[in-house]
């Protein structure tokens, strides 16, 4: 593989993290705007809404660390692995963050299961995992292939 080919995949893997914190950061927004005005149970109410405030500043976090890593990058402070080791950090930022979506995922369905009217705040929950998973997964595989174009000697 060429330095160019490298180059392609460090600029798609850091974008594709980006992609990720940006999807986060939407999903987390609309949550916290949606799920006040949802006819729901209080203590899943405060525990979606805590848990929607750590995504926005999970998707805050890992957004400021690229700008410090593309600043290094633009100063040619930070070589492969240190990028590598930067985004699959960022990477399992955004993972623990999404960590608890499913048990409240969980406690809303049994909820909407019990009372129709709390199917709302479940959809709303449940589609926007869908959404951060699938950026995650994206943001992961292309981390991934960027270590797996490194030689073996400057994998981190």
């Amino acid at each position: 593989m060429t330095t160019g080919d490298r180059k392609t995949l460090l600029h798609a893997a850091m974008a594709a993290v980006r992609d990720c914190a940006d999807q986060m950061e939407t999903q987390a927004a609309s949550l916290l705007q949606a799920l006040p005005k949802v006819p729901m149970n209080e203590r899943l109410r405060v525990t979606a809404m805590e848990l929607s405030a750590g995504l926005r500043d999970a998707s805050s976090r890992v957004t400021f660390e690229l700008a410090l890593l593309q600043a290094e990058l633009g100063e040619a402070k930070a070589d492969a692995a240190t990028v590598v080791r930067t985004l699959s950090s960022l990477d399992a930022t955004m993972m623990g963050a999404l960590a608890g979506m499913a048990e409240v995922v969980e406690k809303l369905e049994t909820a909407a299961e019990r009372d129709e009217g709390n199917e709302r705040p479940f959809v709303l929950m449940i589609e926007a995992t869908g959404v951060m998973l699938q950026g995650l997964e994206k943001a992961r595989a292309a981390t991934q292939a960027l270590s797996a174009a490194m030689p073996a000697g400057e994998r981190p």
